[in-house]
């Protein structure tokens, strides 16, 4: 009976040999995986960084195309430029003062 014994405990530990082997190629192909997708994420956290660069100089672009447009706009919708227009195109005066009426609310 001991033959029977060191027999089963023999099929026993290569059961745990071709187990543990099992396990092994599990873990690796888990690291490979892991290691993979490590790569890809820090390639893309690249690229993500780069287009927000880019974003942010189209937004600083588009801040100073911004402010030149608000000086252009208080440029012609300045008061004096208006008077003088209403004056020279559309020959406009304002009225004398007897002929102004004031209406009371």
């Amino acid at each position: 009976m001991p033959q029977q014994v060191n027999n089963a405990a023999s099929a026993g530990s290569g059961n745990r040999s071709a187990a543990g082997l099992a396990v092994a190629i599990i873990l690796w192909i888990a690291v490979a995986i892991s290691a993979l997708a490590i790569i890809y994420s820090t390639h893309l956290s690249r690229q993500f960084f780069g287009e927000l660069q880019n974003l942010k100089t189209q937004r600083n672009d588009l801040e100073v195309e911004w402010g030149q447009l608000l000086l252009e706009q208080s440029t012609w919708t300045a008061q004096f430029r208006i008077e003088r227009l209403a004056i020279e195109q559309l020959g406009m005066v304002s009225p004398h003062l007897a002929r102004v009426i004031m209406v009371q609310p």
